[in-house]
């Protein structure tokens, strides 16, 4: 599936709340992040990486909702970001 094929789909939709929720999906990263950080600190790696995964799960939306765009799946937010990101070179791709 691609990015445009997500838009027919209805998996990628407006949302004209979006600007205003961005920070909101920012704070859910920090926090998230934050106790990522004390389960990795008691080696309880697995729930880390859960935590992680969210974190980066609201940044990526947080981005989404800043072009007053929406998700209803993860793998096409991934898809979002590459194509609204990515490709346009606003975020820089790091090797």
């Amino acid at each position: 599936m691609e990015y445009n094929d997500c838009l027919k789909k209805g998996k990628i939709s407006k949302f004209s709340r979006g600007k205003n929720l961005a920070p909101k999906e920012l704070e859910s990263a920090e926090k998230d992040l934050q106790i990522a950080e004390v389960s990795a600190q008691i080696k309880n790696y697995k729930w880390a990486t859960v935590q992680i995964y969210y974190s980066m799960f609201h940044v990526a939306r947080a981005l989404l909702y800043n072009m007053n765009l929406r998700e209803h799946s993860h793998y096409c937010l991934i898809l979002a970001i590459r194509e609204l990101y990515v490709n346009t070179k606003i975020i820089p791709v790091i090797s």
